[in-house]
């Protein structure tokens, strides 16, 4: 299973619909918040399946602020990350993802792309696809998992934007 994972597109999802006609083979997109309606948008678009949460700029969501779902056994904790602070630390969302079982965490709202793994779960935020803030470039992520539950995370970084301002 191949799986995009994007976050804080805030309104422009050309760079998002740039990624899914060039690499037709997700077989699922997650989408970490902000902005809610541009998950909506790629829904619409694409046969893909899209599991997303809402962000701290989606202020009348009424979609569930987190998810826990799994696939090949592999559970993954998904959520912006506003609620858990982690623009200051990762150890509250470490403490949630604990409690939940989980093996990794995506989460985005810092709009800077990191991997890390902490006390045996591995934290992945992609960056931003249209706001980056690391001075990088745009970044989604990547995450492929097998049949029996090994699992692969990368970091890709958009090679050509779209310009959207």
């Amino acid at each position: 299973m191949k799986i995009l994972i994007i976050s804080d597109t805030h309104g422009h999802i050309a760079n998002a619909t740039k990624i899914v006609k060039q690499i037709t083979d997700f077989d699922r997109i997650i989408h970490l918040g902000d902005m809610e309606q541009d998950a909506e948008a790629l829904d619409c678009m694409c046969p893909i399946p899209i599991d997303y949460v809402p962000g701290n700029c989606d202020y009348a969501s009424k979609a569930p602020r987190e998810k826990v779902l799994a696939f090949y056994g592999v559970k993954l904790f998904i959520t912006h990350g506003h609620y858990y602070q982690v623009k200051w630390n990762l150890d509250t969302i470490i403490k949630e993802g604990r409690k939940k079982g989980v093996k990794i965490i995506l989460f985005g709202h810092t709009h800077v792309a990191m991997e890390k793994n902490m006390d045996g779960i591995t934290l992945f935020n992609p960056g931003s696809l249209t706001l980056p803030r690391d001075g990088k470039g745009p970044s989604y992520g990547v995450l492929e998992i097998e049949e029996d539950g090994k699992y692969h995370l990368t970091i890709k970084k958009l090679r050509k934007s779209i310009d959207i301002w």
